[in-house]
């Protein structure tokens, strides 16, 4: 095996998958995000109606945090404003959404990427309303998926116990913790507890299912054991036998 099939071994059950069903029976979820994610990152860029319509769903501020709605929270997730930041979804997706979804599900995912997103944003919102610093990067808009990815990345590397994804997870988070820590370093550092948590209790639920029973099943009746009738044998002169007469059991 060659030093990149190693390096990729962790997406063997999503390159499995295709094989057997698909690209988008295999990661469904994975694949909606990703052209979700772009359809509404094009759109931002259209000034006439699309752009209204984004700001509308997808445009999160921390300043909506007090008065709501909280749709654009989650909307916020599919808006990246920057080319490179589509290129690294669609990377991410690939690489990280797919294969985790191979091995946990795709209801798995949805519920880990909507947490991995709302609840870092909406802790350090918190913060930044609570602290009130103003100016500090929060007073715009705070999209993009990111913290999505990262907790994928956290929960993928705990799932497949992929050394390669856990040392790029690690490296990539050091970097930003040196050159340019802020709030949103913050938000990843909380998706990636977030993943790990969801990753160990995923594990321990698939394990419960796949564990065999114990119990009796519920159908199961007992059998009772088989008992012989005593047959009186007579004594000598015909006469059935007393107390102390003989018998002899017979079972057919």
């Amino acid at each position: 095996m060659t030093i990149l099939g190693r390096v990729l071994a962790y997406r063997r059950p999503l390159q499995a998958t295709v094989a057997r069903v698909g690209v988008f029976a295999a990661a469904p979820a994975s694949i909606s995000f990703l052209l979700a994610t772009l359809v509404v990152s094009v759109l931002w860029h259209d000034p006439p109606g699309g752009h209204r319509l984004v700001d509308a769903c997808c445009a999160w501020r921390a300043t909506n945090l007090p008065r709501g709605p909280l749709v654009p929270l989650l909307g916020s997730a599919l808006l990246v404003r920057r080319p490179v930041e589509a290129i690294w979804t669609t990377t991410a997706a690939g690489l990280v959404l797919g294969p985790l979804e191979a091995v946990v599900g795709s209801r798995r995912l949805i519920a880990l990427g909507v947490l991995g997103h709302a609840l870092p944003t909406i802790l350090v919102d918190l913060c930044w309303l609570v602290t009130g610093k103003a100016g500090q990067g929060l007073d715009g808009l705070d999209v993009g998926s990111s913290a999505v990815v990262v907790a994928a990345a956290a929960a993928l590397a705990v799932t497949t116990r992929s050394l390669p994804v856990a040392a790029v997870l690690v490296a990539g988070l050091t970097v930003d913790i040196a050159a340019a820590p802020d709030l949103a370093t913050t938000e990843h550092l909380i998706a990636v507890a977030i993943g790990v948590s969801l990753a160990m209790a995923f594990s321990r639920e698939r394990r419960r299912a796949t564990a065999p029973s114990d119990s009796i099943p519920v159908d199961a009746t007992p059998v009772e054991p088989t008992r012989c009738p005593v047959v009186a044998i007579p004594n000598e002169g015909g006469q059935q036998p007393g107390p102390r007469g003989r018998g002899r059991e017979s079972c057919r």
